[in-house]
């Protein structure tokens, strides 16, 4: 009626998250004794797919397949048609909880015969339609129903959630608890060069991971999930908030309303990835480079929080977090202890600038899909910058020398080369793929990580370099594009960045995509009319004007310089 979302949250307690996996798992099994999820399905160990934004019924599915060792395979949002078509496929699905808007897409690939295993739908609604609902056309029955009719075309079923809840009510079977070898979740990685690859994840593996955090990080806390439940690294964060009796949060789809959501919610936790937390640093970077009396107040506080932070990790200050830093903290809910950022590197002056602003303990954390996201992370009020942190107890860590790029074993003032790690979280392969799991484990079960680290004397890890990150230019320069991508990422005026080279050229490209709550004053200063941030038009006829990109350039000049890059020529052309 409103088209809008409440302005509170509705908790499910741990009983009724319990009734409701037990109610979805026996469901699902009453669906596989009738025969309705294909010839020689048995109780166990067939694949459950979702494909939706994070939600209650996300955990509770992936739950039941625990409960009832069976498989659960996870989709992102954003895949198009033929990557979803191929994972849905290769996992050997069998039935898929999804939302209606991508019902259209697995039907029609159904009916095309590429996915011969997939026998049943169910579509997930957050509420029992009433005759009220449809009457107010907040649902459209026709639409259901032609649905239904399309997918008898194809040999599958399609049900509402609430007909598998109500099915499984009525035929409750008992647990059935997995091996801790068992097959519990296919987690599909990048497919950049080819078909994406599916990291076996085993029932194990979550069991110790969820053991070792939970110690790591006593007591409950309030987490809020908007990173992507397909990625390992918001499995596991909710997984850890579960073991410790803590709540989870689920944002309202919109990631422009995330703000609105931690306002509501008041998180303690906020998990987070670089390209979100250098967004937060780069507003306040802008801020305290004002003009006038608010950015000169700013950069003071910030140099004295800093000065303490470097001193002893003191992070909070009785005058300005009170008078400045308190409407910042305000923006994600006010009640943040804890921020751990993953999945790719940050900056040290980010996560100090963010630890000094939000008061808050900042941490970066280093693992990957193949061993569940779980590997190091930096101890609490570590002050020394630049490293992932220790390894958890229980894991083995080791180097390898590669000589080639200039890393050993020998290396002063600390022993460097490819990171290999090993522990009961590493995945035992790739799904269907032992040539690739060949690759990525040794003979003796460790991991090749693909990064190069340091070891310091304090046992932390450095990540340095990766593997494959050089690139050979076609005049036999080597460029080191992750390195880049790092060091061009500083810019506060830039929301993100892609650098790219292909060996038969000489030169890179970069593309960059402008911030607009940064980008929007500097282009109003330099054309001398007011220009607003959500003015989209606007900006965008902007970045054709020369003086806006040479002034846009001449940040990533200065970058260039202060970090010693060398035979760079940013003289390119606009379109670039």
């Amino acid at each position: 009626v409103t088209k809008d979302f409440e302005k509170h949250f509705e908790w499910y307690t741990h009983e009724e998250v319990e009734e409701e996996r037990t109610a979805i798992g026996s469901g699902i099994g009453a669906l596989a004794r009738q025969g309705r999820l294909g010839d020689g399905v048995g109780q166990t160990e067939f694949t459950v797919g979702i494909w939706t934004l994070n939600r209650p019924e996300f955990m509770i599915i992936d739950y039941s397949n625990i409960a009832y060792s069976r498989r659960t395979v996870s989709l992102y949002e954003t895949y198009d048609a033929a990557s979803a078509q191929y994972i849905i496929d290769h996992a050997e699905t069998r039935i898929l909880f999804t939302t209606p808007n991508h019902v259209g897409v697995v039907l029609a690939a159904a009916q095309a015969g590429k996915l011969p295993l997939l026998k049943a739908i169910v579509i997930l609604d957050s509420f029992r339609p009433s005759k009220q609902a449809v009457k107010a056309a907040l649902v459209d029955p026709l639409r259901d129903t032609l649905a239904k009719e399309w997918a008898k075309t194809c040999g599958i079923e399609i049900f509402n959630w609430f007909e598998i809840l109500d099915l499984g009510r009525n035929n409750i079977a008992a647990h059935i608890p997995p091996n801790v070898d068992s097959i519990h979740s296919f987690c599909y990685t990048s497919g950049t060069t080819g078909n994406p690859k599916a990291a076996i994840i085993t029932a194990g593996m979550g069991g110790y991971v969820s053991t070792a955090m939970a110690f790591h990080k006593r007591g409950a806390y309030t987490l809020i999930s908007y990173l992507p439940t397909a990625h390992i690294y918001a499995r596991l964060c909710e997984i850890v908030a579960v073991r410790t009796g803590g709540r989870i949060g689920y944002f309202c789809g919109d990631t422009t309303r995330l703000l609105e959501d931690m306002a509501i919610l008041k998180p303690q936790m906020f998990p987070s990835v670089p390209r979100v937390l250098n967004r937060i640093a780069a507003l306040v970077q802008a801020q305290a480079a004002a003009p006038g009396l608010k950015g000169a107040l700013l950069r003071k506080a910030l140099a004295a929080k800093i000065a303490n932070h470097d001193r002893d990790g003191t992070l909070t200050h009785a005058l300005y977090d009170r008078l400045i830093f308190s409407k910042v903290q305000a923006l994600l809910g006010g009640r943040v202890e804890y921020i751990v950022s993953g999945s790719a590197p940050i900056r040290g002056d980010v996560l100090k600038l963010l630890r000094v602003v939000l008061a808050c303990d900042v941490r970066e954390g280093y693992g990957q899909t193949e061993n569940y996201g779980f590997c190091t992370i930096m101890s609490p009020n570590d002050i020394s910058l630049g490293s992932v942190g220790a390894i958890y107890p229980g894991m083995q860590l080791k180097l390898r020398d590669v000589p080639d790029m200039g890393y050993t074993s020998d290396d002063k003032p600390f022993p460097r080369g490819e990171l290999l790690c090993k522990s009961q979280c590493t995945f035992p392969g790739y799904y269907k793929d032992e040539a690739k799991t060949k690759e990525t484990l040794t003979d003796d079960g460790f991991l090749r990580t693909g990064d190069i680290a340091a070891i310091d004397e304090l046992g932390r890890v450095r990540i340095v370099d990766r593997v494959k990150s050089l690139l050979k230019l076609s005049q036999g320069e080597y460029v080191a594009i992750d390195n880049l991508s790092e060091f061009y990422g500083q810019n506060p005026l830039a929301a993100q960045l892609v650098v790219h080279g292909d060996s038969f050229r000489d030169y890179l490209i970069g593309i960059s995509v402008p911030e607009p709550t940064t980008f929007a004053p500097m282009v109003s200063k330099l054309l001398g009319r007011q220009i607003a941030a959500e003015n989209t038009a606007a900006l965008e006829e902007a970045c054709k004007d020369e003086r806006v990109v040479n002034a846009y350039l001449d940040v990533y000049t200065k970058i260039a310089r202060q970090n010693n890059l060398k035979n760079l020529s940013l003289d390119i052309p606009h379109n670039e």
